[in-house]
C-alpha cells in the first residue's frame, strides 16, 4: 500500500501555478525602495512611501545565483514596498497560498501591514513557500500592500518576492 501510494504521487502532474503577485523573474516589476531605515510603520499600508525610490526588481549583485537583477542593492539592508491592485478578483477560494521568493539572506515579508513570511539563509533559485491559512484572509478586494526586508551579511545577494497559488491536480 505504502509504495503503490508513493508511486502515484511520483506520476502524479506538476502542480498547477497561478500568479497572484508576479516576480521580476520573466518580467520586471515596479516597486518603491529604500536602503534607509524607515519608520518603525514602513510596513502598513497606510504609510507613505513616496519619498523612497523607484525601481524594477529583483534587486542586488548581478552574478547571484539564480537572480535576474532589475535594480542594483549594494548594503546590507533594503526596504521594498509594492502596491497591487487585485480589483474585484481576489481569490477567495485559493488551494495553497505560497510566497514566491529568491532570497540571499534573510528576509521578512508582509501583506498588508502582517508578516506573513520570515526567512534565514538564502536561496540560489526561485522557491514557494506555502503560507498560512491566516495569510490567505489578508488579501482584500482591491489594493493590497507587499512590503519586504532584506538583510544581507556576507556574500552574494539579491530579492524578489511574489505570491501564488499553488494546485495539487490529481
Amino acid at each position: 500500500y505504502v509504495i503503490g501510494k508513493a508511486a502515484r504521487k511520483l506520476y502524479l502532474p506538476p502542480p498547477r501555478i497561478t500568479e497572484i503577485v508576479p516576480t521580476s523573474q520573466q518580467t520586471p516589476q515596479k516597486w518603491r525602495y529604500t536602503t534607509d531605515k524607515p519608520a518603525d510603520i514602513w510596513q502598513q499600508p497606510e504609510f507613505d512611501d513616496s519619498k523612497w525610490k523607484s525601481g524594477p526588481g529583483g534587486f542586488g549583485e548581478p552574478g547571484t545565483p539564480g537572480s535576474v537583477v532589475g535594480t542594483a542593492w549594494k548594503t546590507n539592508d533594503i526596504w521594498l514596498r509594492r502596491s497591487i491592485d487585485l480589483g474585484d478578483n481576489v481569490p477567495r477560494l485559493l488551494n495553497d497560498f505560497a510566497i514566491r521568493i529568491h532570497h540571499d539572506e534573510d528576509a521578512e515579508v508582509y501583506l498588508n501591514g502582517e508578516m506573513i513570511a520570515k526567512t534565514t539563509s538564502y536561496t540560489t533559485q526561485y522557491v514557494d513557500l506555502p503560507l498560512e491559512d491566516s495569510a490567505r484572509k489578508l488579501l482584500k478586494v482591491g489594493r493590497n500592500v507587499l512590503a519586504v526586508h532584506c538583510h544581507q551579511t556576507g556574500g552574494g545577494q539579491y530579492i524578489d518576492v511574489g505570491l501564488v497559488d499553488v494546485q495539487e491536480l490529481k
